[in-house]
């Protein structure tokens, strides 16, 4: 029986000394809360560069739609074209030269007026015109921008010979 005791004497001196030896319970803690703290540190970190890319990306898109913008805005104008947009129509030529003049400072400078009719029987429109552009593409275009910008309905018109030499009188006259 002695034996015994001191086996379990030894044993327990033993496992004293065995964990006398390993981290007590507080630097046990105190290893987990520092591999916790590092662990929300590179967190925070990570959400910081996502908020840093989320930013710049959102950056980057602006400048895209501000540049896609300017370019569904841009209108590429032809003094030779065979198109223009027509937004008003006078009996008046001096109403329709006061509306030209709002369409200038609305910054289309080249809007003017023709006048269309039959003088003998005194049907005489004044035709408030912007532009002339190459194509119907680019008349749609300028079309769109006004109703999107001004929400002025508008249509367009395939320029002839006779309409062409009555709007370039209109606008010698005009200069």
């Amino acid at each position: 029986m002695k034996r015994v005791v001191i086996f379990l004497i030894t044993s327990a001196i033993a496992i004293s000394m065995l964990q006398a030896c390993g981290p007590s319970e507080e630097e046990i803690q105190q290893r987990e809360q520092a591999r916790q703290d590092s662990l929300e540190q590179v967190k925070q970190q990570r959400l910081e560069q996502q908020r840093q890319d989320s930013i710049e990306q959102a950056r980057q898109d602006s400048i895209e739609a501000a540049k896609r913008e300017r370019e569904r805005n841009r209108i590429k104008y032809d003094n030779n074209g065979a198109f223009s947009v027509q937004v008003e129509a006078w009996r008046s030529k001096e109403k329709a030269e006061a509306q030209v003049q709002k369409w200038v400072d609305r910054g289309y400078e080249n809007a003017y007026v023709v006048k269309m009719g039959n003088e003998e029987t005194g049907d005489i429109w004044f035709r408030v015109r912007l532009g002339r552009v190459a194509t119907k593409d680019m008349a749609k275009k300028l079309q769109d921008k006004l109703m999107r910008n001004h929400n002025e309905k508008s249509w367009i018109s395939l320029l002839n010979d006779k309409s062409s030499s009555e709007e370039k009188a209109a606008e010698e006259e005009k200069e």
